[in-house]
């Protein structure tokens, strides 16, 4: 089952979009026969020497009037300043249903707005917080919300801290008892006293994954685009676990090492506070966010090659008590911003 070319030119007369097509190729082609979730994100160039993206989703996680609802944020944001793609209108609203074999698809037209960057370096990384800090300010300034979550809550939902993971391993005896007690203990009460006062910090509309991969340079500027992860999420959990991800998550500019990682993460949040200054609710707990987020990050309990995952799978015993002597300390260290 696949999006075709007839699909394409079904779609374009409900956007008022009347030019022929010369060609198109997919950036993502996907299609889950088990769930029957669908994602196709094609790019469409035209005769009239338009480039478009389209999409056409089917995924619970991605309901149409969620999808309505970040097309609308990006183009406030549009209107705003922020470089982000045009969305395109059909009557009054940005996602329409396709039917399509029988099943209904959700579907929106942006421009294609450029290649996506492929390395990071400080400056980008001091431009991405800045971006954020722009675009926080926005949302709180004009007081934006999105019905959705995000992917960057450090007291609830997250992709990108691995205490679980850590619990599991802890448990099953594959760490020294004493050190993961000591960890655990730090990261309950840490973690517990931002719960006390999460409900008072500021808490907006996001778009939810700043990654490389969703960034292009549009002149000296930096563009923004795909905001299937926008949604509300408290502003200071945002900017720190998206400015990890930034710093430890993405390819290296030449002459960069892992150990200029922590710098990465450095420019990342000076860019952010020369746009948006930080509360002092959430100066308070900044170093709690990171030190259980630096402490216990996702691809440092499992994924990398020297990962506690690893070391555990290949009974590097010295090698693990050494990660949990570095968990430890990161887990009580703050950041200098």
């Amino acid at each position: 089952m696949n999006i075709e070319l007839q699909d394409i030119t079904n779609i374009l007369p409900f956007y008022n979009i009347n030019s022929d097509v010369l060609d198109y190729k997919f950036f993502i082609n996907g299609f889950d026969e088990e769930t029957s979730e669908m994602k196709f994100i094609v790019k469409v160039e035209l005769a009239d020497g338009r480039a478009l993206v389209i999409k056409f989703i089917r995924q619970e996680l991605n309901p149409h009037n969620i999808i309505e609802e970040q097309s609308r944020f990006s183009e406030h944001l549009r209107s705003r300043g922020i470089l982000t793609p045009t969305r395109y209108k059909s009557g009054d609203i940005y996602c329409i249903a396709y039917p399509f074999h029988g099943f209904t698809l959700d579907v929106t037209i942006e421009d294609y707005f450029g290649a996506e960057i492929k390395v990071i370096d400080n400056d980008l990384a001091h431009k991405i917080g800045q971006l954020m800090g722009k675009n926080h300010c926005i949302a709180e300034n004009d007081n934006l919300h999105i019905n959705n979550k995000t992917l960057f809550n450090i007291v609830g939902y997250n992709e990108v801290i691995g205490y679980d993971d850590f619990l599991r391993f802890g448990h099953d005896g594959l760490i020294e008892n004493n050190i993961f007690n000591q960890i655990c203990s730090i990261y309950e009460k840490k973690l517990n006293r931002l719960k006390e006062a999460w409900d008072s910090l500021p808490k907006y509309a996001t778009q939810g994954d700043y990654s490389t991969n969703n960034l292009t340079y549009i002149g000296d500027g930096l563009g923004l685009f795909d905001y299937n992860n926008a949604g509300d999420e408290t502003l200071i959990s945002d900017m720190i676990l998206e400015g990890l991800l930034t710093a430890y998550e993405n390819d290296l500019a030449d002459g960069l090492t892992d150990a200029d990682r922590r710098g990465l993460f450095k420019s990342f949040v000076n860019g952010y506070i020369n746009h948006r200054t930080l509360s002092e609710k959430e100066k308070s707990v900044f170093d709690d966010i990171y030190a259980i987020s630096n402490g216990l990050w996702f691809t440092k309990i499992r994924y990398n090659d020297n990962s506690l995952e690893k070391l555990i799978k290949h009974k590097e015993h010295k090698k693990i008590s050494e990660l949990a002597q570095k968990i430890y300390q990161d887990i009580n260290t703050n950041f200098a911003y």
